[in-house]
Formats: C-alpha cells, structure tokens, sequence
C-alpha cells in the first residue's frame, strides 16, 4: 500500500512538473495565469485610426478541429485578447515594431504546435490582418498557424465571423 501512494505522489509530482515546463510562454506572451472570459457579438468592422495601427486577428478552424475552439494573442509581453470558433477580435497598436504570439490552448498538443509567434513593423493608418488557423497536419497532428494575411481576404473573413470579446476572470 505505501509503494502505491508513493508511486501516486510520484506520478502527480511528475505531471505537476512537465505541465510548469510546458506552459513556460515566450516573452511576447502575456502572463500564463491570466484567464480570458470569452463572449461572441455581431460583428462591428475594423477601422483604421489615423494615430495608430489597427491589428485584426482572424481565426479559422478545420472541420476536424472538434473542441480546439480558443486562442488568445499577446502583443510585447501582454495579452490583447482571444478567438473562440471562427471568429475575430481587433485592438489598436503604437507604431513601431510589436512580438506577436498566439497561443492555442489545447493541452494535449505539444506546444511547439501551440505557439505562434511573429514581429512585424506597424505604421501608424494602417491595418493589418493576421490569421490563426487551427487543424490537424500530415497524420492528424494538431496544430496552429499564425501567419500575416492580405487585407483583402481578411475583410472577407472578418466578414464571415462573430467578434470575439475577451475580459479577465476575476480572481
């Protein structure tokens, strides 16, 4: 019986540990113990502000993607928001270079499928389009995409989504 409970308390020790080690985040990311409350609205289209960069964050999910519905994004550090199932979210930015993560979270995928990350030069005026596709690759590995996308398909696709809105839990 105590070779039983040690080797419970080992095997939860063990597990405590891979799962710290697997959701130590980039610097682009924003703290992993922040917790998102994530609600879908109609859609209110982007606009671009003359003072600074509009970002818009597109997500799409294959139909194999069953339950793999939530992605939230940091910019420099601090999270700026989620998607929830094909849907988008926008924020605006300061000109000047920004780091972008993505971060799916789906926890039996490993996180090197999980994390997205990118910088890019933001222009004060302009909008940016970015794409989150999440789906399985090759022989049903899950996995997430970032990637930049033309203003052109992601007016089309925004056009296609509900707006994700994301607020904190309370703690």
């Amino acid at each position: 019986m105590k070779q039983l409970v040690a080797m419970l308390s080992f095997c939860v020790c063990l597990a405590a540990g891979l799962t710290a080690r697997c959701t130590t985040l980039p610097n682009a990311c924003g703290d992993d113990t922040v917790k998102l409350d994530i609600s879908l609205q109609n859609r209110v289209l982007p606009a671009a502000n003359a003072d600074s960069a509009t970002v818009v964050f597109v997500q799409r999910l294959s139909e194999a993607c069953v339950g793999c519905s939530i992605t939230r994004v940091g910019f420099d550090g601090a999270w700026i928001g989620a998607d929830k199932g094909n849907s988008f979210f926008s924020a605006t930015m300061a000109p000047g270079e920004h780091h972008v993560c993505a971060y799916w979270e789906a926890p039996l995928a490993k996180i090197e499928n999980r994390i997205g990350l990118l910088d890019f030069e933001a222009l004060a005026g302009q909008i940016y389009y970015f794409e989150i596709e999440v789906g399985p690759r090759g022989k049903d590995i899950p996995v997430m995409r970032l990637k930049p996308i033309s203003g052109d398909m992601g007016a089309f696709l925004v056009s296609r989504s509900k707006e994700s809105v994301a607020t904190p839990k309370a703690r």
